[in-house]
């Protein structure tokens, strides 16, 4: 599968985003970057993106690579954009997760998520490198 990938940020598209992200698919997995503050606006717009990507996987059995180092938080209403998108994944076969955190407030807001995903075997990583090996022996990539 060809790889596309996409940034975006709150200057390019829509001056009211605020935060960035950059996703792409690699082999059946969904990569995302998430960068700073977003609001509701960054949400919706991720959220948009990356259903686009999953649907290009054609129903294959798929797995998420988040990296959240340089995340910062989200609004309340981007978090239930959020946790509507991981009920949504959990029901559109994906099922791994690999999720890269700095922060104990990150793996908190992860550990939630992996609550709505009861098809999904999802696992924190303190560095990138874990994460990717972990989905190269699950042959995600």
């Amino acid at each position: 599968m060809k790889p596309l990938s996409i940034r975006k940020k709150a200057s390019e598209e829509n001056m009211q985003e605020h935060g960035a992200f950059d996703i792409c698919i690699e082999g059946r997995t969904i990569v995302i970057n998430a960068t700073g503050a977003w609001n509701v606006e960054t949400a919706l717009s991720w959220g948009n993106e990356y259903q686009n990507l999953v649907r290009k996987l054609n129903r294959l059995p798929w797995a998420c690579l988040v990296n959240l180092t340089e995340f910062e938080l989200l609004v309340p209403e981007a978090w239930e954009h959020v946790k509507q998108i991981s009920t949504w994944s959990n029901q559109n076969n994906q099922k791994y997760e690999a999720v890269v955190c700095s922060a104990s407030y990150q793996e908190a807001m992860v550990e939630i998520t992996q609550g709505l995903m009861t098809n999904v075997e999802s696992k924190i990583f303190l560095n990138l490198q874990q994460a990717r090996s972990w989905l190269h022996q699950n042959d995600m990539f």
